[in-house]
Formats: C-alpha cells, structure tokens, sequence
C-alpha cells in the first residue's frame, strides 16, 4: 500500500475528531455567560426566503443551550416568523412597557418551550414598533432575536441595524447577491452603534461553496455558508448562532 493510502484513516479519524472539537466549542460559546443582552438583528438587502427560516432555527439552537428564555421579536410586514412560532399581533402594554421586572416584562407573552414571541402591532415602522415594544423589555432576557425583514441600504437596513449588537446578513451565495451584501457590513459597522456582522451566505446553485469561501477568504467578519443538504445546514446553523452569540466572532476550535 502507498504512503498516501497508508494515511487515509488516519486523516478521515483527524478531520472527525477536528470537527467534534468545533462542535463542542461552538455549543459551549452557545451556553457561555453574558454580561448584558445579546441583541441578535436578522436583515437582508432584498426579499430572502431563507431570513425568517434561519431566524428561527438559530432561536431553536440557542434555547436548546441555554437555561433563560430567549425573546423573539417578529418586525416584519407578512409576519412568517411570528406565524411559526404561533405567536398573534402583541397588543400594547402599559406594565410590559414600564416594566421593572422579569414578571411584568412578560405581562400578555407566552414562553413556549424557551421562547417568548413578540409581534408588534406596527410592523409598517420596524424601527418604531421596535422601539415601543421590544426597547424596554430585551433587558429582561439574555438573548434577543429580531427578525427585521428585508431593508434597503438606502432606506432603512441602518435603522434596524442599530437596534441590534449583531446583525446577520444573508444573501444568497451567488457572487454578485454576496459581494452586494459584502459591500454593506463596513456601513453597517461604522454605525454610532458599532454592531457586528455576521454574513449568512445560502446555497443557490453547485459554485455556491466556492462563492462563499472566496468571500470568507477576504473578509474580516464571519461567513458562514448555508447548505441545503439537512445534515451539513444543522451544522452550519450552529455555527452561525454561536458567532452571534459570541458577539460577531468566529468560533472554531
């Protein structure tokens, strides 16, 4: 047998045990202490069907990690992520926005298996309905998750991007989608509120991992690539919550 046979298991036994290792510190950046809110804004430049889906499995994949509630805010016009999670249009509160305490900010909320819904009534002013509803309670969790919906970068993507301490972009992974989302992040950055961002890049077509490596290559933020074989985007999900979790770091081993 050649060298190069020779060396297979060992290699294939290498990457598995590399790849568990990821595994286990991504899940462990999951669970790690927070010292104040994580405010987790999911955003796109265009209509993207993959925004409320990945919202949604990146909340799953926190809760499914940590012990406190996670609040999940639906600032959307259709309100699919509100629909998934069987949450109806939140009806203003007086105690839920005076709130001092974890009681009172869950006054007219359901937590259902770790996730408290949110649906603000006045989805046509993201920003506002934010502000309204969600401002005075995401200090009464350790995670929040907004979905804001598509916005435009000339229109109000760097509103809904203020209101969050990191941003997922997502894009397709096809160059022009990609580099258009790429060119975004350094605005998104110098905000006054200086938010992370962490690029979701979705498989669209057989270049699509190879789009998304050569964006990673040259950039200074997170990508993550989004597969749509069910086992591999399990694993990418998890990837991009713990780096939102983590602040907008790459977690490796």
């Amino acid at each position: 047998m050649s060298q190069g046979l020779a060396s297979i298991p060992r290699i294939v036994f290498g990457s598995a045990t590399a790849a568990q290792t990821v595994l286990a510190t991504q899940d462990a950046a999951i669970r790690a202490p927070l010292s104040t809110t994580r405010r987790i804004g999911f955003l796109s430049l265009a209509p993207h069907a993959s925004v409320t889906p990945l919202a949604l499995q990146v909340t799953r994949a926190i809760t499914a990690r940590r012990p406190e509630s996670v609040l999940t805010v639906d600032a959307t016009p259709d309100g699919d992520l509100a629909r998934a999670l069987e949450v109806a249009e939140t009806a203003p509160n007086e105690t839920r926005a005076g709130a001092r305490t974890t009681a009172e900010a869950l006054t007219g909320l359901e937590d259902r298996r770790g996730i408290v819904g949110l649906r603000p009534p006045a989805t046509g002013d993201p920003v506002g309905a934010w502000l309204a509803e969600a401002a005075p309670i995401t200090r009464f969790f350790d995670v929040a998750v907004t979905d804001f919906g598509a916005h435009h970068p000339l229109a109000d993507l760097g509103s809904c991007a203020a209101l969050s301490d990191v941003v997922c972009l997502v894009a397709d992974a096809s160059r022009a989608a990609a580099e258009n989302a790429r060119a975004v992040v350094p605005a998104i950055q110098a905000l006054p509120e200086q938010p992370a961002v962490v690029l979701a890049l979705t498989e669209t077509d057989p270049d699509s991992s190879a789009v998304a490596r050569a964006i990673a290559a040259t950039s200074s933020h997170p990508v993550v690539f989004i597969p749509r074989a069910p086992r591999a985007a399990r694993r990418a999900v998890l990837s991009l919550a713990a780096a939102l979790v983590a602040g907008g770091r790459e977690v490796m081993a």
